[in-house]
């Protein structure tokens, strides 16, 4: 095989491992899961917590979050993104979704005939 792909082929035990996996009943080429891989454990009062302190300073940084409550800046990270859904706009921190009454309200703004013109 070296000859055909030269130095960029695998290596003849990497070959092997895959065949003894394939033959073993294993079809899917993505990464299992490992024990040691690391998951976000989040309570309700480190929520609670991260989005006081972003209430009180829009433009709090990941990292300030992370020395105020003793946790990591991924965990911080995560908090934001996925449990409470904001995003960066303007080095300020803002929601993703907006509620029913602001979609309203923007919507009647953009109806309006002075807009249009």
């Amino acid at each position: 095989m070296k000859e055909v792909y030269g130095e960029q082929c695998l290596a003849r035990c990497t070959i092997f491992r895959w065949c003894q996996r394939y033959e073993g009943g294993r079809v899917k080429i993505k990464d299992l899961p490992s024990a040691g891989q690391a998951h976000f454990v989040t309570n309700s009062a480190t929520t609670s917590a991260v989005d006081e302190l972003m209430r009180q300073n829009r433009r709090i940084t990941t990292r300030e979050i992370a020395v105020e409550l003793s946790i990591s800046k991924g965990n911080v990270h995560h908090i934001i993104h996925e449990k409470l859904g904001y995003g960066k706009v303007c080095a300020q921190w803002v929601p993703k979704h907006l509620p029913e009454n602001q979609k309203t309200a923007r919507m009647g703004v953009c109806l309006t005939q002075q807009f249009l013109h």
